[in-house]
């Protein structure tokens, strides 16, 4: 982009400039400067703007006046973004949260609660809407009415995986769900790595809940550290693969995050005052519902046993759990195992 605009006097000149022009400006190779030519609005691409109105994507350009004003302090900005929900989000401040795709029932239940207590702190959830860590993150926001930011590594019309179809639908109600990569892009692994700098470029910091030392989440967070934001870790159990990311960052220099408030006080935050500790949404339980939830916890715990601790049958516990699943106070996992939620 800065080349760009030191060889071009206007993005109309950007525009209208030959592949061979565009490759030969230092750092835009001939694969850029074909994508920048595919956006050029002659005749021939009048059934692609056609396309993005049926699919109701709308796009920003790195000139208009909506496009992030932190997103455009990076480095590489991209040119274009495609976006589907409410632009009043990228003026609002932001924690991106990354991590694993196969995250730990520890992971899982630490990204819950930090993203709650973000979000009920007033701060936006940003994330990539992948399996795992991304979509607890953007699941949590939503659950607790915030607001989040998901950014594709594909195609606005190709949602990966195609499971989180609906949560990008959720997200796009109060948030926004983003791309770079035009219409049909399919999610190649090589997009991910561009796409996690505008997951860091959107934040004013970026916490890593767990993750192996060679991923993806510690790439982004050390595009956030080339990019001045500020970079948090959720230590983990130290005979753990999944927190030796974490454990990395944090013996480089990165802040410790045991609470919401271990990020709070490092940014100053001046959102809501008061954290928000986990609240007993069993209170209002009465007969078997009670005395199932009261026997669910952060542990998981087999169905067997919940049905040997509760003295009744099978049946019956099954349709209290059922029950508190609707509420959104438990959770089933897999081999017939339960854990309470609080969120």
């Amino acid at each position: 982009m800065r080349s760009l605009l030191t060889v071009f006097d206007s993005p109309g000149d950007v525009l209208r400039a030959p592949v061979q022009r565009l490759s030969r400006v230092p750092g835009i190779d001939k694969s850029t400067a074909a994508k920048i030519r595919e956006f050029v609005p002659q005749n021939t691409h009048i059934s692609r703007l056609n396309y993005l109105e049926q699919q109701k994507i709308h796009f920003l350009t790195y000139w208009d006046k909506d496009y992030p004003q932190r997103l455009r302090t990076i480095y590489d900005p991209p040119l274009l973004l495609f976006y589907k929900g409410n632009l009043s989000v990228f003026d609002e401040k932001g924690i991106g949260v990354v991590g694993m795709r196969n995250p730990s029932l520890y992971g899982i239940t630490i990204t819950e609660r930090l993203c709650r207590d973000l979000t009920r702190n007033g701060l936006v959830i940003i994330s990539g809407l992948a399996r795992g860590i991304d979509t607890v993150a953007h699941q949590a926001a939503v659950s607790n009415g915030g607001r989040t930011i998901a950014v594709l590594g594909s195609g606005m019309d190709q949602i990966y995986p195609k499971e989180n179809l609906p949560l990008a639908r959720k997200i796009e109600e109060n948030g926004v769900v983003i791309s770079e990569y035009p219409p049909g892009t399919k999610p190649d692994m090589g997009n991910f790595p561009r796409r996690n700098r505008i997951i860091s470029g959107l934040s004013i910091g970026i916490l890593v809940t767990e993750a192996a030392q060679k991923s993806g989440a510690l790439i982004t967070a050390y595009q956030a550290l080339e990019q001045n934001r500020e970079v948090f870790a959720v230590p983990g159990p130290v005979n753990s693969l999944k927190s030796s990311g974490p454990h990395r960052l944090i013996r480089e220099g990165a802040h410790l995050v045991e609470n919401v408030s271990d990020i709070l006080e490092e940014l100053e935050w001046q959102g809501s005052k008061s954290i928000v500790n986990p609240v007993d949404h069993g209170s209002s339980l009465e007969g078997l519902e009670r005395i199932v939830y009261d026997k669910l916890s952060e542990r998981p715990v087999h169905i067997d046993i919940l049905t040997r601790e509760c003295e009744r049958t099978v049946s019956e516990v099954l349709s209290a759990l059922l029950t508190l699943e609707l509420h959104g106070i438990a959770k089933q996992l897999s081999g017939k195992m339960f854990v309470r939620t609080y969120i």
